[in-house]
């Protein structure tokens, strides 16, 4: 596709959806009214990958946009402890970050924003627009293959404070963060067909807050789990 190489990324100006409608939702139904049908179902696929394979140039996930209406693609990706390197050729040039576990461990949430500030800037400068994090799902398997990922740590408060710090961190570089793994997705094994059986008060009161905190603080999207939920 001719958006599949790493340009520099379109810089739309706030607001710009204004001149399709007044509102969001009558600017985006305006914009899909002036689709094509191939352009409107594109939009709610990707492409890029062949089984495990990807074609170097493209990213974790690749959605191709519209530029003729102006509407740019969705490059996203991977997230948990900077920029994932994806070919050979990325390796040596991204940041190695402290994990996200780390930053629980740290409690503050001030260097937290300042992280994820700085995360926005390596992903925007690298042409990607979505990173595919934070992941804040609150510990309950000591052995959980992906703890290190977690922003959490056991603490569902804490998980509160600082998955608000990261999203408006990443999110003010002109990132959109996507909060992960909605919802009960705590171990790795067996992850596609674990059904995990939590009852309403418990997921409301340790599960569901992290998630919460990230909508209200404005978190662009979320990334489901891989487990069944009842």
């Amino acid at each position: 596709g001719g958006e599949s190489g790493r340009k520099p990324l379109q810089r739309l100006s706030p607001g710009w959806w204004r001149r399709w409608g007044d509102t969001k939702a009558g600017a985006a139904a305006a914009l899909v009214a002036n689709m094509t049908r191939a352009e409107a179902g594109r939009l709610v696929q990707g492409f890029g990958w062949a089984g495990f394979s990807l074609p170097e140039g493209l990213y974790t996930g690749s959605v191709l946009g519209v530029p003729r209406l102006g509407l740019p693609g969705l490059h996203m990706q991977d997230a948990a402890q900077g920029y994932r390197t994806m070919f050979d050729s990325q390796v040596g040039t991204v940041t190695a970050w402290p994990s996200l576990l780390s930053f629980a461990a740290s409690w503050d949430a001030s260097l937290t924003r300042e992280f994820a500030s700085a995360l926005g800037r390596e992903f925007r400068a690298k042409g990607a627009n979505v990173i595919l994090g934070p992941s804040v799902n609150v510990h309950r398997v000591a052995r959980n293959g992906r703890n290190a990922e977690y922003l959490s740590g056991e603490e569902p408060r804490l998980g509160e404070v600082l998955v608000a710090a990261y999203v408006q961190g990443v999110q003010s570089e002109k990132v959109a963060a996507v909060v992960k793994h909605y919802a009960l997705n705590n171990q790795e094994t067996h992850r596609a067909t674990v059904d995990v059986e939590v009852d309403e008060r418990t997921r409301r009161e340790v599960y569901y807050p992290p998630f919460e905190a990230a909508v209200r603080a404005g978190v662009a999207s979320f990334m489901c789990s891989y487990n069944l939920v009842d």
